[in-house]
């Protein structure tokens, strides 16, 4: 529990005819870690296994399905096909939604199309003209488009020009659409009174060689729009009974295939000669004799095996070894750093105090039960989650507790005429339960130098132990008797206090240099930083006494007023809640990774990853 699973590292190496049943088999036990081979001079990085460039291809194919078809990876389904059908199906499928969606593309462009042409038609349904007249012709100009000016205003300046001209208009999105039609010799001198009048030019491209009237075109497009949108639903029902039809073998497919492709390109992690292969990896050693005996048999005892115990200096991977209450936990672990291999797993810490730490800050038997509720409902929505919702479940319960022990619900002390029984009152006890807070500091830090000393030791020594770590309880010990002295409550003489700090100091010099020195005052800062258990609780609980006492100002004068102090109250206590939840949550974590972590805790070791087990 407070150590990982112990590993042994192991060198696989054998001839390359055997080298892919090997990665079989390691791919179906799930039990080593591959160290990855780096290119040297005695042997180079191996080739990936000859299926592996088909594999990826239809490996890409059958995610490209999943996602075009809006497949959602849920479910679990069984693969009972050979790698050759995989594949093909693959194909098939792949194949048909291409030309599917060929289609679609084709029906999308011609809406499209159709869309622009309704436009421009709509400008030119007010205006009683044949569409044949806006075709190129050599010797007659056309200006369509939009003018801020009065019409008549214009035609009076054209005609000035020239009288071989047709004006016509129509009132087009709240402004004048008009169709100019003039001979050409006057086209420059139009275009100068246009732009004078702020003309803005409509591009009627796509109605060019229409004929008839533009109120005919339009009835015509939009019936041809409603048949391409029936037929493009007919295809979307399509792709969607598609989908349907193939969810299980897809899903089933891209599992299959990923695994497979993971085999394939094993050998890219290995060590490699023209005829051998080279794998190095760590394996917990209580699973050694089996994984041994399997690997044999698999490589027909042909290949050789090499193992020992990891060495200290030698950074292996971390497999924690926690109880299933524990386990939850370890997500903070996951969050911060994986402990090292030789170092104490503080997991089991975080477990015990955690949730005590959060249950003393929101410590309400109300907002215990709401956060309770919520937490539980949130992990049932959100399976992935559970085990951090497991860790916030059993802070509300503990939250619970607290709110007995502190005899509050929502912030009330007293319910009707029911005083309810409490050990501390926060509201009335607040310097109680300021000392109750720093003595919980004391300890926790303590407790992070004790297992502070148990790492060093252990890689250390004896003396760099005492040096490093028990310096600082010596310091403690020091402060400790110079206020005992000071304040009269033991008869001592302050030089034995001043003792200790000398010693202290000496001791912590030899073991951190000027660094520790110069730290001297942080175990007594981290020591006060625990004063926030109280006093983030006791926001909270002001808060919900201003939240009450309004509410209660307007029950007092009933009616409507009534309605309004239900919302107070309902309000209130939700923002009360979630700032609660959230101001625990939060200096829980940090008076573990700040105050409590940073007395023992190196981390930065590898995670256990076993070839082929899939990530959680």
């Amino acid at each position: 529990m407070l150590r990982p699973h112990e590993m042994s590292s192991v060198v696989i190496t054998g001839p390359k005819s055997v080298q892919e049943p090997i990665i079989r088999e390691l791919h179906d036990m799930k039990i080593l870690h591959i160290v990855e081979h780096s290119k040297n001079e005695l042997a180079d990085i191996g080739i990936p296994l000859e299926s592996a460039g088909r594999l990826s291809e239809t490996l890409v194919k059958a995610r490209a399905l999943i996602s075009a078809l809006g497949i959602k990876k849920e479910g679990a389904f069984e693969l009972k096909k050979e790698l050759l059908d995989v594949e093909s199906n693959v194909n098939k499928l792949n194949g048909e939604l291409n030309s599917i969606l060929e289609e679609l593309k084709r029906i999308d462009a011609q809406l499209a199309k159709n869309d622009s042409i309704r436009q421009e038609l709509e400008l030119l349904k007010g205006i009683n003209i044949n569409l044949d007249n806006f075709t190129s012709c050599k010797s007659l100009a056309s200006f369509t488009g939009y003018i801020s000016s009065d019409v008549l205003r214009l035609k009076d300046e054209i005609s000035k020009i020239t009288k071989s001209f047709m004006l016509l208009e129509s009132k087009a999105k709240k402004r004048n659409f008009i169709a100019l039609f003039a001979d050409r010799k006057s086209e420059e001198n139009i275009s100068d009174i246009l732009k004078k009048r702020n003309f803005a030019q409509v591009n009627l491209a796509n109605v060019q060689g229409m004929k008839g009237a533009a109120s005919q075109n339009l009835a015509r497009i939009n019936d041809e729009s409603l048949k391409l949108q029936k037929l493009r639903n007919d295809i979307m029902r399509k792709i969607e009974k598609l989908g349907t039809n193939n969810k299980g073998f897809l899903i089933a497919s891209e599992i299959f295939l990923r695994e497979q492709l993971e085999k394939a390109e094993a050998p890219l992690k290995f060590a490699s000669t023209t005829n051998a292969f080279l794998a190095k990896g760590w394996i917990p050693s209580e699973d050694l004799k089996n994984s041994i005996e399997r690997l044999n048999k698999a490589g027909r005892n042909k290949i050789y095996i090499q193992f020992e115990p990891a060495k200290s200096s030698q950074k292996a991977p971390v497999k924690q070894k926690n109880p299933n209450p524990i386990k939850p936990f370890q997500f903070f672990m996951d969050l911060y750093s994986i402990p090292t291999y030789r170092e104490i797993d503080p997991t089991f810490f975080v477990f015990l105090t955690f949730p005590i730490f959060f249950g003393i800050m929101l410590g309400d038997i109300g907002y215990g039960i709401v956060s309770l509720g919520l937490f539980w409902f949130l992990k049932i929505k959100m399976p992935k989650a559970k085990n951090f919702f497991n860790v916030l479940i059993l802070a509300s319960l503990v939250s619970i507790i607290f709110g007995f022990l502190y005899g509050e619900f929502f912030g009330l002390e007293e319910i009707g005429n029911y005083h309810l029984w409490h050990a501390l009152s926060r509201a009335k006890d607040m310097f109680t339960l300021m000392y109750i807070s720093l003595a919980i500091g004391a300890v926790h830090v303590n407790i992070g130098l004790i297992i502070g000393f148990i790492n060093v030791y252990g890689d250390h020594g004896l003396m760099a132990a005492i040096y490093e770590k028990a310096g600082w309880i010596v310091l403690e010990l020091g402060v400790a008797m110079l206020a005992l002295s000071h304040f009269k409550i033991i008869v001592i003489s302050p030089w034995i206090g001043a003792v200790f700090l000398a010693a202290a100091v000496m001791m912590l010099f030899k073991g951190e240099g000027v660094k520790g020195i110069m730290e001297l005052p942080s175990i007594f800062t981290n020591i006060l930083s625990y004063a926030r258990l109280m006093a983030i609780g006791l926001s909270s609980v002001i808060l919900a006494v201003i939240v009450n006492d309004s509410a209660g100002q307007f029950f007092h004068k009933g009616g409507f007023f009534i309605l309004i102090g239900i919302l107070i109250l309902v309000i209130g206590h939700l923002i009360n809640i979630m700032l609660g939840l959230l101001g625990s949550f939060l200096h829980s974590l940090r008076l573990h990774y700040v105050e409590f972590f940073s007395k023992f805790f190196t981390g930065g070791a590898k995670k256990y990853a076993p070839f082929g087990l899939k990530d959680e």
